[in-house]
């Protein structure tokens, strides 16, 4: 697998998977490594971004990342996937169900059905990237130089912005790319998630809103939603709490 990835938390601890979100990177989380210690945590923060890979899907994501599982040596785990990382979540978990015990998707992009419920500025770039991946990229270049958001805390603004540089110094072609491919079937129905999946949402949530979470509990076979009061960036300031949602059930 063509990625760069952290390995990070307690090292005999449960495996969780990180899957960060569009025009994010592996550094777009909680920059305290110690939280995931903390609750017996071996977290593997995974890469998308980077040189846009040919032919990437949902699907082919998802078979690499458990190649790169098995050469960690990593059976069961569980995965959060934050906004456009929670299709790759679920992706994962479909393709994977004697491997996934447990998903999270936190503000998480809609399946494609339910694309005209996200952001408007993302519903155009969604679009453009499915007409032209290169004019895409340039319109998210330029998304991406902007500041990020704030978060709630300096140290995470800080892990933030470090996160989004990250996310395009190879270029926004990735992005691009992934997000036009987001818009598309996926491969898989949301019946082919067999693990609990937790939903965590922020109430006032304008990117991917609440609305999308309240779908995603409806369709799931095994799901359960939690909305707070935050925004799109809820995953820094409840990272503890996501975390250990996601940890394997070792009582299971």
């Amino acid at each position: 697998m063509r990625t760069t990835f952290d390995d990070v938390g307690d090292p005999d601890g449960v495996p969780v998977v990180y899957l960060h979100g569009g025009g994010d990177s592996r550094l777009s989380r909680h920059p305290d490594d110690a939280i995931a210690a903390g609750l017996g945590i071996r977290l593997v923060a995974v890469d998308r971004c980077g040189p846009a890979v040919p032919g990437r899907t949902l699907i082919s994501f998802a078979r690499d990342a458990v190649a790169l599982l098995d050469e960690l040596e990593i059976g069961r785990f569980g995965v959060v996937g934050w906004s456009a990382g929670g299709p790759h979540a679920l992706a994962l978990a479909a393709r994977a169900p004697d491997r996934v015990a447990r998903a999270v998707l936190v503000a998480s992009m809609p399946p494609p059905d339910r694309v005209g419920d996200v952001a408007r500025d993302v519903q155009l770039v969604m679009r453009l990237s499915r007409a032209s991946e290169r004019l895409g990229a340039q319109a998210l270049e330029r998304w991406g130089a902007r500041p990020t958001p704030p978060t709630g805390a300096p140290s995470t603004d800080d892990a933030y912005a470090r996160g989004r540089v990250e996310s395009f110094r190879c270029g926004g072609r990735w992005l691009a790319r992934e997000l036009a491919y987001l818009g598309r079937p996926w491969g898989f129905g949301l019946e082919d998630v067999r693990a609990p999946v937790g939903l965590w949402w922020g109430e006032h949530d304008s990117v991917t809103p609440v609305a999308i979470g309240r779908d995603y509990a409806e369709r799931l076979p095994d799901a359960r939603l939690t909305v707070v009061d935050a925004g799109h960036q809820v995953l820094f300031s409840r990272w503890r709490e996501i975390l250990a949602d996601a940890a394997p059930r070792t009582d299971r």
